[in-house]
C-alpha cells in the first residue's frame, strides 16, 4: 500500500516519461528499420549560403576558409548579414574576400545592419535579398562543415520534390569528454533517434540552426517571428504546413565544440529551450488538428515532452523529497510505515544515488541528463513568469576558442 504521496509521485511521474519512452521507442524502431539517403541527382535551383555574424573576428577567417572549400559544382553564392558588428569582423572578412575571392564561384555579398536585431531579424533581412527559386542554407559562424555538405544538400532537393527542409547533426569535437559534453552525449542519442524516425514517417518539428537548408518559394513572404527565437525550428513547421516535408540528416554533419563553461553552456540549453517552448506554444492549434496527419501526432507528442513533461517532473520530485523526508521521520518515531512506502522510498532514494554517480555509470548519465533537461525547461517557465525573455543572445566564447584551437591543428575533415 503507496500513501498519496507515492501516489502523486509515482503518478505524476509515469505521465512525465510514459509518453518520452514511448515516442522514442517508436522512432528508434522505425529508424532502425528503414534507412534514408538522397538520390544522386542534384537540384537546378541555386544555393544561396547565409551566414548571419556578430563580433565574429575570432573565427570569421576560418569560417571563410572553410566555405570556401566547398566541392559543389552547382550554381551557388554566400550571403553575409552582419549585425552591426563592433570589432573587427568586417575588416577582416573584407581583406579576406579581396585576396580570395576567387574561391567562390559567385562574388560573395555583404549585409550590414545598422543595428543589433538577434539571428532571426538577419535571417528575415537575407530572406528579403534571395530570389524565390532558390534553395537557401542557414548556417552559424561557430560551426565547420565537410566539403561535400552542399552537395548533399543539393542531392536531396534534387531528388525528392515533397521535401522542403533539411536539418543537418551535430559532430562534436573533443577527445576528453567534459560533463557537460557526456551530458549532451547522451542527450544526442535519443534526440538523433526521434528526429531519425520523426523524418522517416512524415516531419521532424525540431531542426538545427546551425545547418539547415530549406526551398525559398515554399514560404513566400512569410517571415519567422523574430519575438520567439527557434528560427530553424520554426522554419520546419512553417515549411510543413505549407504542404512540404521537413526532415533530418544524421549524415549531414557540422562540427562544433561545446561550450566547457558551465554558465555559458546553461545559458546555450536555456535559449533551445526556451525557442522549443515558444514553437509549441505559438503552434498550439496543431496539438489536436488532424489535418497534418502524422505529423500532428509527432508535435503533439513533442509539445507534451518539453510543456507539460517539465511541471510534472517537478511535482513528482517535490512529492519524492517529501515523501523520503516522511517515511524517515516516521521510522525513527517509531510509528509503522506500510511496507509500499518503505520500498518507494528506499527505491527512490537509490534513484539518487545513481543520479549523483551519473558521470560514471551509464542509467545515471540518462536519468541526469533527463533530469537536467527538465530542469531546464522548468527554468525557462520561471522566466516566463518573472517576465525574464529576450530575442537576442550573447555569443559563447569557450567553444569558439576550442574550435578556433582545432582549426589550426587540423587542417582536414
Amino acid at each position: 500500500m503507496i500513501g498519496p504521496l507515492g501516489i502523486i509521485q509515482v503518478g505524476t511521474g509515469l505521465l512525465a516519461t510514459v509518453p518520452l519512452i514511448d515516442h522514442w521507442l517508436r522512432m528508434r524502431r522505425v529508424s532502425r528499420r528503414q534507412k534514408m539517403e538522397p538520390k544522386e541527382k542534384t537540384t537546378d535551383l541555386p544555393l544561396v549560403v547565409v551566414l548571419p555574424i556578430w563580433n565574429e573576428e575570432k573565427l570569421i577567417r576560418i569560417r571563410l576558409e572553410n566555405l570556401a572549400q566547398q566541392r559543389y559544382a552547382g550554381d551557388w553564392s554566400l550571403m553575409i548579414v552582419d549585425s552591426a558588428s563592433t570589432d573587427e569582423s568586417l575588416q577582416i572578412i573584407d581583406t579576406w574576400l579581396s585576396e580570395n575571392s576567387e574561391d567562390f564561384p559567385n562574388p560573395p555579398s555583404i549585409i550590414r545592419m545598422p543595428q543589433r536585431l538577434g539571428k532571426t531579424a538577419a535571417v528575415n533581412i537575407a530572406l528579403d535579398n534571395i530570389e524565390q527559386e532558390s534553395i537557401v542554407v542557414l548556417t552559424d559562424a561557430d560551426v565547420l562543415f565537410p566539403p561535400d555538405s552542399l552537395n548533399r544538400i543539393s542531392r536531396w532537393f534534387g531528388s525528392d520534390s515533397d521535401i522542403g527542409a533539411v536539418s543537418g547533426a551535430p559532430n562534436y569535437l573533443s577527445n576528453r569528454l567534459t560533463s557537460a559534453e557526456r551530458n549532451e552525449e547522451t542527450y544526442r542519442r535519443f534526440y538523433i533517434d526521434q528526429r531519425i524516425g520523426e523524418s522517416i514517417l512524415d516531419s521532424t518539428p525540431i531542426f538545427e540552426g546551425s545547418l539547415l537548408a530549406f526551398r525559398r518559394n515554399t514560404i513566400g513572404n512569410t517571415r519567422l517571428d523574430m519575438s520567439k527565437n527557434a528560427d530553424d525550428s520554426q522554419l520546419a513547421v512553417m515549411i510543413r504546413r505549407n504542404g512540404l516535408r521537413s526532415i533530418f540528416d544524421p549524415k549531414l554533419v557540422f562540427k562544433e565544440h561545446i561550450p566547457t563553461d558551465p554558465v555559458e553552456n546553461d545559458q546555450r540549453s536555456i535559449r533551445r529551450a526556451r525557442g522549443l517552448q515558444n514553437l509549441f506554444l505559438m503552434n498550439r492549434d496543431l496539438w489536436l488538428s488532424r489535418k497534418e496527419g502524422r505529423f500532428n501526432r509527432i508535435f503533439r507528442r513533442q509539445a507534451w515532452i518539453h510543456l507539460i513533461a517539465p511541471v510534472l517532473v517537478t511535482i513528482s520530485l517535490t512529492a519524492m523529497f517529501t515523501h523520503i523526508a516522511l517515511t524517515m521521520f516516521r521510522i525513527q518515531n517509531g510509528v509503522s510505515v506500510p511496507i509500499g512506502d518503505l520500498a518507494l522510498a528506499f527505491t527512490s532514494s537509490l534513484g539518487i544515488i545513481v543520479y549523483l554517480l551519473g558521470d560514471w555509470i551509464p542509467l545515471g548519465r540518462t536519468l541526469k541528463s533527463y533530469l537536467r533537461g527538465q530542469s531546464i525547461l522548468m527554468r525557462v517557465y520561471l522566466d516566463r513568469i518573472i517576465r525574464r525573455d529576450a530575442a537576442i543572445w550573447e555569443p559563447t566564447q569557450t567553444n569558439r576558442d576550442a574550435l578556433l584551437k582545432w582549426s589550426q591543428r587540423k587542417k582536414e575533415f
